[in-house]
């Protein structure tokens, strides 16, 4: 499908990327560049399988006894907002969401008293009675909230040329005619991008709800580039409050944006872009220094496969997610 690149010409116009302010404060630059993938499927989870089709916190799996989420090959990033264990609060602000693998790629709060109220809180059964945790937009002239992943040694979530599958269970309703701007219309579920020029945009970014020059607003923007086909979306809006599974993925040259395990719209570039994006970290909930991109909703659970999956393995990633979290 051929999409117009006036879709994309705020993001860049409006800040970028590039030398921001990560969570604790300190600044971010690179460039992309290739890298390789740790990719051990291990992890450290307290959710994983038992032997009666039940994780250990309780969810029942759907597709049968025989698949362990926790033992996908290539996974890479698991943070469950339910499992109580894997979240750090102070002053009940998180400053921790641990992640489940045995990579560590934790998304990291403020630690500086001055800057904590940006950190997200935990909602408490916010969505299928399930512990969710929540980001608000924040009020003009203050940031919103925002965690961080920064790079890790291992560099698993540098994923170069490959393929790559992130799903994340979230809802939310940015308004994409808020008159305070792009601000608060658009939100940010998952970015690791770098934005040297206005026409020069890579990395892998899922955002909701983008306004455009047109009096149609897009629901869903999924990019690894600036460039013609590197991008998918939706006219579809989702800002309803209520859960979905949004999902992406790389295969080969082909980029699919999925929402309930249905692929809703999907691109073929020409050359598969380099989304490594070393030193610049993942960010959840806001761009920037919370100040860009400010998500208003909520995040039950992220789940991120690099390297080739299979259908089948996707598909029970999706159902697992779909019978835990009670989405369409």
């Amino acid at each position: 499908m051929k999409h117009s690149f006036l879709l994309l010409a705020f993001l860049v116009a409006c800040g970028g990327t590039d030398s921001a302010t990560i969570p604790d404060g300190s600044d971010d630059t690179g460039g992309g560049n290739d890298a390789s993938t740790g990719n051990d499927g291990t992890t450290s989870n307290d959710g994983t399988t038992t032997g009666d089709g039940t994780t250990t916190d309780g969810t029942t799996i759907d597709t049968g006894t025989t698949f362990d989420p926790a033992k996908v090959n290539g996974l890479v990033l698991w943070l469950e907002a339910d499992v109580s264990a894997s979240i750090v609060q102070s002053n009940q602000r998180i400053t921790q969401w641990k992640d489940q693998t045995s990579h560590h790629n934790d998304a990291n709060g403020s630690t500086q008293t001055t800057t904590q109220g940006r950190n997200p809180t935990v909602k408490k059964g916010q969505i299928n009675s399930l512990d969710a945790v929540h980001f608000d937009k924040g009020q003009p002239n203050a940031p919103a909230n925002m965690l961080g992943i920064p790079e890790n040694t291992d560099k698993s979530l540098q994923w170069g040329t490959g393929d790559f599958f992130v799903a994340i269970v979230g809802e939310f309703d940015n308004d994409p005619k808020d008159s305070s701007g792009v601000q608060f219309q658009v939100g940010n579920f998952f970015s690791k991008n770098y934005s040297p020029s206005f026409n020069n945009y890579t990395g892998v970014a899922l955002y909701a709800n983008l306004p455009t020059q047109n009096t149609v607003s897009t629901g869903l923007l999924y990019m690894t580039a600036s460039q013609l086909n590197d991008f998918a979306y939706t006219a579809t809006a989702y800002n309803t409050n209520k859960p979905h599974i949004f999902g992406i993925r790389r295969q080969g040259n082909t980029i699919d944006l999925y929402v309930d395990g249905t692929s809703v719209n999907s691109a073929t570039a020409t050359t598969n872009v380099d989304v490594s994006n070393a030193n610049i970290p993942v960010r959840i909930g806001a761009d920037g220094d919370a100040n860009l991109l400010r998500l208003d909703g909520d995040i039950g659970e992220i789940y991120a496969v690099a390297g080739v999956l299979s259908s089948s393995d996707q598909t029970s990633i999706q159902g697992y997610l779909k019978k835990k979290w009670a989405t369409p």
